[in-house]
């Protein structure tokens, strides 16, 4: 976590006085996600009915483009700077991954999913964007598995993910991974979770290594059908 860094800011109702906030700095550059640590070029904060924001504008020296983060604060007792946590950045984060090309080709769906649910993270719909990453899930484990047993098609099609995991995936590094994505995705889904302390980050880096285990095989494929000479 980011140390808190104390900062002025300029109220927006004229009857207020400037005030000093204890923030966080954002990580990195939400346009270009170059790492990031400096301090706000202004900020700006308002009270209403609904609570107390905070407005900073940011500017990014590597990409030379500005962006806002809105804090909402509090105040920690009398004497004491208010802090202020991140709330929303802008604009929103809307970098997708870029899979291998041998991905890609191996399960197109799964690549679509996950983009599109990684766009609703960067949204903020996080309490959804977890059901998207246990599809995207679905698609690759059972297109890897089809490819590994392409007779088998339609009854890999129909099984459920658990199953399909069990019986047509043979790498122990893949299951492992698989399965556990595939807990946490199925929390994702239900009113009471198993696993609380695991949520879609954790199924997120998961997923990730999975894939690279799957891509890893597919390029050890590609090269032992090279015939030696």
């Amino acid at each position: 976590m980011n140390l808190q860094k104390l900062i002025k800011a300029t109220p927006l109702s004229p009857d207020c006085p400037k005030k000093s906030f204890e923030i966080e700095l954002p990580s990195q550059c939400p346009i270009c996600d170059t790492a990031y640590g400096e301090f706000p070029k202004s900020s700006f904060y308002i009270s209403d009915y609904s609570g107390s924001f905070l407005y900073s504008i940011f500017f990014c020296p590597h990409c030379q483009q500005c962006f806002m983060v809105k804090y909402s604060t509090f105040s920690v007792s009398p004497g004491f700077a208010d802090v202020g946590q991140i709330k929303c950045i802008y604009p929103r984060p809307s970098h997708i991954t870029n899979f291998p090309e041998q991905l890609k080709q191996l399960s197109p769906q799964f690549v679509k999913i996950y983009n599109q649910a990684e766009l609703a993270e960067a949204a903020g719909l996080t309490e959804i964007c977890g059901i998207g990453y246990r599809k995207a899930l679905e698609f690759l484990i059972k297109d890897y598995a089809i490819h590994k047993n392409p007779d088998l098609s339609n009854e890999i099609k129909n099984k459920p993910l658990a199953k399909c995991i069990d019986q047509y995936i043979t790498s122990d590094s893949i299951i492992t991974l698989a399965k556990r994505s595939a807990w946490i995705g199925n929390d994702e889904t239900h009113y009471v979770r198993k696993h609380e302390e695991l949520n879609f980050t954790d199924m997120k880096t998961f997923i990730e290594a999975t894939q690279y285990f799957i891509s890893m095989n597919l390029v050890v494929e590609k090269a032992a059908s090279i015939p030696a000479k």
